[in-house]
């Protein structure tokens, strides 16, 4: 997993199989629920970041001078100041190199900031980290945007049936 902190890729296994992907803030979503998938039970939550600044500190391979990158969301610090992630790796050589990895790293706190779920009938061909749409009136989302992190399927006895629960995040 700590080769995995260097790359803004996050893996998830699906049986025997491993797969990487990058998520973006562009990402389409795939799916709705709301309006021809009826979500039976929901809970939405966004709060703040854990990680609003990061400072990534590395050596450039050729000179040997110290090479220091910030990035910040500065919409998260004026709501909470100063949470600072430092990450110090001897592999970053160059600025570019640090502002990916710190962008990787604000990346992953504004989608686990983002918490909730959804219950709603099976949807075989839902999967880890697709970007998906809500339409929950109750709640006040119209199309919202959340990312699948998560996928459960209970059976319900009471019912004679399955659902399913998607854990969400941030899109």
């Amino acid at each position: 997993m700590r080769l995995l902190s260097f790359v803004p890729d996050t893996i998830f296994f699906e049986g025997i199989k491993a797969f990487l992907v990058n998520p973006q803030s562009t990402d389409s979503s795939v799916y709705a629920y709301g309006q021809s998938h009826v979500i039976s039970q929901g809970k939405y939550h966004s709060g703040s970041w854990q990680t609003n600044q990061v400072r990534v500190e590395g050596n450039d391979a050729v000179t040997g001078e110290p090479v220091i990158t910030d990035v910040f969301s500065w919409e998260q610090m004026a709501f909470i100041r100063d949470r600072v992630k430092q990450i110090t790796d001897r592999n970053i050589s160059s600025v570019t190199e640090g502002q990916s990895l710190a962008g990787a790293y604000l990346r992953k706190a504004e989608i686990e900031a983002a918490s909730g779920f959804i219950s709603t009938p099976v949807n075989c061909g839902q999967q880890l980290y697709d970007v998906i749409e809500i339409s929950d009136p109750q709640a006040g989302l119209s199309a919202a945007k959340k990312r699948v992190v998560g996928i459960a399927m209970c059976y319900l006895p009471e019912r004679g049936g399955y659902e399913q629960k998607l854990l969400l995040g941030g899109a």
